[in-house]
């Protein structure tokens, strides 16, 4: 059976490293290394997350750095600084690109019961496109998404970092709460498409110290409901997190505490880059199924730290 590989990867910055659509000198290792990664898993799909703005940066990239590689680029509005696109070669050709786009307009909701609307936006709307696979034209729908931070980038006192730190965490709770409804939306319509939700989603499974205090958190409210189990989005790294040889390389970003200097230079390790798949990816009689057990995270070598701050997240989708 043709088996496609699925790859997000948050590329960090990547719109600095270009001057005249022409990666700068400075940037050119960078840029190599950046490639291998990606070559490396040599993925059929790969969304980009803080991608270079320019489709004219990214055809040289294409061009000088994965040469030969077949990628062509599929971008709908640019989403600024930060942008996301997907790069995809055969068997995947786009069908639909950014069709989603205003569902991801700014909106009100209620977001800790206390009877008052908050206005929310997302910093970069989500990247929808449908990819027709192969000969047979099956369809399928990703979702490319980069939510909001919860890193405070600027000097605050204890008692400020404490309200920001809240308040990220409730953008992220309503930009959670907006994609899961598109997904509850796209899941309800007939014949709907089998979808791929990736990127860097800034959380990872349980809740931290904030989000306990909101009861929520992005990645699963992302996923869904135990009350609606039919329509529950599965991770396609849930399968390291059973066994202790894999469960110690679940993580995809480290980053020193915010606070406190640790003497002895450890730093937080956290799972934030993830893949989920609608369920009926999991079905055996689909034309489309996910690999088990094929989610991976890209080996974290010294070419890997040395192109970005995050380390790439890949799974398997076969088609029948």
């Amino acid at each position: 059976m043709p088996e496609l590989i699925f790859m997000t990867y948050n590329i960090e910055n990547m719109n600095r490293m270009f001057a005249d659509n022409q990666v700068k000198e400075q940037y050119r290792e960078r840029a190599e290394k950046i490639a291998a990664v990606i070559s490396a898993v040599n993925p059929h799909i790969l969304g980009i997350c803080e991608a270079a703005n320019d489709p004219e940066e990214h055809a040289h990239f294409i061009e000088h750095y994965l040469p030969g590689s077949g990628y062509e680029l599929a971008c709908g509005s640019s989403r600024g600084v930060q942008n996301l696109v997907f790069y995809y070669r055969d068997p995947a050709s786009p069908v639909a690109i950014d069709d989603g786009f205003s569902f991801y307009d700014p909106w009100q909701e209620d977001i800790d019961g206390d009877g008052l609307k908050e206005y929310l936006t997302w910093e970069r709307k989500p990247l929808e496109a449908v990819f027709k696979i192969g000969a047979a034209g099956q369809e399928l729908r990703c979702i490319l998404v980069h939510a909001k931070s919860k890193g405070i980038f600027s000097v605050v006192d204890l008692h400020n970092f404490e309200n920001i730190s809240l308040g990220n965490r409730k953008k992220l709770i309503g930009q959670a709460n907006r994609l899961r409804a598109r997904l509850d939306d796209l899941l309800k319509q007939p014949n709907s498409l089998p979808m791929v939700v990736m990127g860097d989603m800034n959380d990872g499974p349980g809740y931290d110290a904030y989000e306990m205090k909101l009861g929520k958190s992005f990645v699963e409210t992302v996923m869904g409901s135990v009350f609606e189990p039919g329509n529950i989005f599965h991770n396609t790294l849930w399968w390291m997190s059973q066994s202790s040889a894999t469960k110690e390389d679940l993580w995809t970003v480290e980053f020193p505490d915010p606070i406190v200097e640790n003497a002895l230079g450890y730093k937080h390790r956290v799972w934030i880059d993830h893949i989920l798949v609608s369920p009926g990816l999991l079905k055996p009689e689909s034309p489309l199924r996910l690999v088990e057990k094929s989610g991976r995270i890209a080996e974290k070598n010294k070419t890997a730290r040395d192109a970005s701050d995050h380390f790439a997240v890949y799974c398997t989708i076969e088609s029948a």
